[in-house]
């Protein structure tokens, strides 16, 4: 009579396999998860990007590059301290600004999206990483604002 069935050494490696399947799957599902919360937040950075430009455009073209130029902002959507929006204005032309607002954030994983490394909204030595003069991050709009 032949015995049918597995034996102990078979089903420890099939066990052995499964966890390592399964090591992959949760790795891959976490990996994932933060992918979608940084999405989230870039959505919510460029959101506030917008508003914070559309206050701009709705000022005084006389007035825009002293009330806005080098300041920053708290976005909407963040936690205190986990974000920090920043507005660089150039107005080398004297009919045209060119208006840069940009939100930089912190991960889950405290890791900071943006140059601004440590959120206080303020362009400071070696923050910089392009050499452009201003705060840049992926959540950044730029436009122009013409005098009427």
């Amino acid at each position: 009579m032949k015995n049918k069935g597995f034996t102990l050494l078979e089903l420890m490696i099939a066990a052995g396999v499964l966890i390592v399947a399964l090591s992959g799957l949760l790795a891959i599902f976490t990996h994932l998860l933060s992918l979608n919360e940084n999405s989230r937040k870039l959505t919510i950075a460029v959101a506030a990007c917008q508003d914070k430009l559309e206050e701009i455009r709705n000022s005084d073209f006389s007035t825009a590059y002293a009330t806005y130029n080098g300041t920053s902002f708290n976005p909407a959507g963040f936690t205190v301290g986990q974000a920090k929006g920043n507005v660089s204005i150039n107005n080398s032309n004297p009919n045209l600004l060119q208006i840069f607002v940009s939100v930089s954030w912190r991960t889950r994983s405290n890791r900071v999206i943006g140059e601004d490394t440590n959120l206080n909204g303020v362009f400071e030595a070696g923050e910089d990483i392009n050499p452009n003069g201003r705060l840049d991050s992926p959540a950044a709009i730029a436009t122009l604002m013409a005098q009427r």
